[in-house]
């Protein structure tokens, strides 16, 4: 009797520990959002990661930079935004194709009216007009800090640096503002940028090869050897989008188009950033994904399956399947693949805490109801 007594007293903390368990599982990535925002106030008093100017540029802050800044990915990133909801052309062709991989992504912008969004998607168009640098004889847009990257030289990049991904997505902005606009420097800034996203890297580019196969890098250091990069999948994905808009929207020869080989290089090459059938590496070189990326490779993944005909074979369709059931779990295969950081040793004290607070709370009002 007094065992079974013994039992029903601790009932109650099994609950709280199964109702915290589910909570910090299905909302991980809420949660983590929530730290990330956490940790700013801390360090920048901040509550927020990114906030946004009169013309819709995103400044991002970082424990690691002193100053807010303007990441030129983010420019292109909510530029895409804006022209899509400015002009509500979403798939009418590949160029205004909907970004399906956006749910993945955090931080919305702020809500605009339409002229305030098509102000926002030229500002941002135009500032990718007037910022191109030639830099080791190709055009980029140059990131001015330092950026910390475990792998790289010193773990870190250093300023200035490039950005492939940034370079080659950059390049359907453009074709979007040429399109809605019409001015042709539009159209001559994105010619230089696939020109520049396509040259290998010991000539400035941001081509390199993976098993004898092309490859944008999104991270790249004029300092390192070309097969010394990350290797980042995400960044790979939106560039071969980038090249392939270039392509279609120009009506290049079939038999001068690099997209398709693109493609074959991204499904010929997926299973090196596979772990354990369950989670998805953001690089190569030793980084497995956070929560939010691991979401937006499953998204990319899904959208490449329906698009390419590279993709559509059983053991791809088969790892879309493996990462979507752990996106579904994503608390719990965080915690089991996630990279160490302070993100996931917040995720995890938070975890704990939120056991113990709600446990304490149940004493509590169990002691004072006696």
């Amino acid at each position: 009797m007094k065992r079974n007594k013994n039992i029903i007293k601790i009932i109650p903390y099994i609950i709280i520990v199964m109702i915290v368990s589910y909570t910090f599982n299905k909302y991980a990535y809420e949660i983590d959002e929530f730290n990330g925002s956490v940790r700013s106030l801390v360090m920048k008093g901040k509550f927020s990661q990114r906030e946004f100017n009169s013309y819709g540029f995103p400044l991002s802050h970082s424990p690691h930079i002193p100053e807010p800044f303007l990441s030129p990915f983010y420019v292109v990133h909510y530029g895409m935004i804006y022209s899509s909801l400015a002009l509500n052309k979403d798939n009418i062709n590949i160029l205004w194709r909907t970004d399906s991989s956006l749910p993945g992504w955090n931080v919305p912008p702020p809500k605009f009216n339409k002229d305030q969004l098509i102000s926002n998607f030229k500002f941002s168009a135009d500032w990718l007009l007037n910022n191109t640098k030639l830099f080791h004889g190709e055009n980029h847009y140059l990131y001015d800090f330092d950026w910390p990257y475990k792998g790289y030289k010193n773990n870190k990049l250093s300023a200035p640096w490039w950005s492939g991904l940034t370079d080659a997505y950059a390049i359907i902005l453009l074709l979007r503002a040429y399109d809605h606009f019409g001015d042709d420097k539009y159209l001559s800034t994105s010619k230089l940028l696939y020109q520049s996203s396509l040259t290998p890297i010991h000539k400035g580019g941001s081509l390199t090869t993976l098993d004898n196969m092309p490859w944008i890098e999104e991270y790249v250091d004029p300092q390192a050897n070309s097969d010394q990069l990350a290797f980042v999948l995400n960044g790979m994905i939106y560039s071969t989008y980038g090249i392939e808009s270039f392509e279609n929207h120009l009506n290049i020869d079939e038999s001068k188009r690099v997209s398709e080989s693109l493609y074959q290089s991204i499904s010929n090459n997926i299973f090196k950033f596979d772990i354990r059938n369950e989670w998805s590496s953001y690089d190569l070189i030793g980084n497995p994904s956070n929560i939010k990326y691991h979401r937006i490779h499953t998204l990319l993944l899904k959208d490449l399956i329906e698009r390419n005909q590279n993709f559509k074979n059983k053991e791809i369709i088969d790892l879309y399947h493996n990462w979507s059931k752990s996106t579904a779990n994503i608390g719990y295969y965080y915690i089991k693949h996630g990279p160490i950081s302070w993100a996931y040793y917040q995720f995890i004290t938070m975890y704990f805490l939120s056991i113990l607070a709600l446990s304490s709370i149940y004493f509590l009002i169990r002691k004072n109801a006696k």
